[in-house]
């Protein structure tokens, strides 16, 4: 990003505007294009964690209580923590592998608002759906939730995208 800022100042190239706003959009992405694609991301990983693990008794899939049965052994508090991180840093991992570089920075500039925006959403989805719902409950979910998400967006290293969405 320097390098093309640098490049700007120089003003030793003209360059025809329609490339110059094509070079832009593929190295500063913009943000609801951002959201959007982690909205997406958010949606599957969702799918794929309560298959897993029944959060607040909501499960999409399948029988029993999943990984809920190995979590309950470390205590009902020390649960919704774990399912919390397990629920929102599957989100935010599945985002480091399949976003670009500088789609990632985006997240990476904005963590508060990217983790306290998918958090909170998904803790309000859950106390509509289930009327068991306590203030403790939700906060020790919530606290283990932002604690992973923050892990992938604190790391430095980032891999090229498995599939490049357009």
């Amino acid at each position: 990003m320097k390098d093309f800022e640098s490049f700007l100042e120089s003003g030793q190239r003209q360059m025809n505007p329609s490339v110059l706003e094509n070079i832009k959009k593929e190295i500063f992405p913009a943000p609801s294009r951002v959201a959007l694609k982690m909205g997406l991301i958010h949606l599957a990983s969702s799918l794929l964690t309560l298959m897993a693990c029944p959060q607040f008794g909501l499960r999409l899939f399948f029988e029993g209580h999943g990984l809920m049965h190995y979590f309950m052994k470390a205590g009902s508090v020390v649960c919704f923590a774990f399912c919390g991180a397990f629920y929102l840093g599957a989100s935010f991992w599945i985002a480091k592998i399949f976003l670009g570089e500088f789609e990632w920075e985006v997240l990476r500039k904005n963590p508060t608002l990217s983790l306290g925006a998918l958090s909170l959403l998904s803790l309000g989805i859950f106390s509509m759906m289930s009327h068991d719902l306590h203030f403790e409950a939700g906060f020790v979910w919530l606290l283990g939730a932002i604690l992973s998400g923050a892990i992938p967006l604190l790391t430095r290293v980032h891999h090229r995208p498995l599939i490049k969405f357009p």
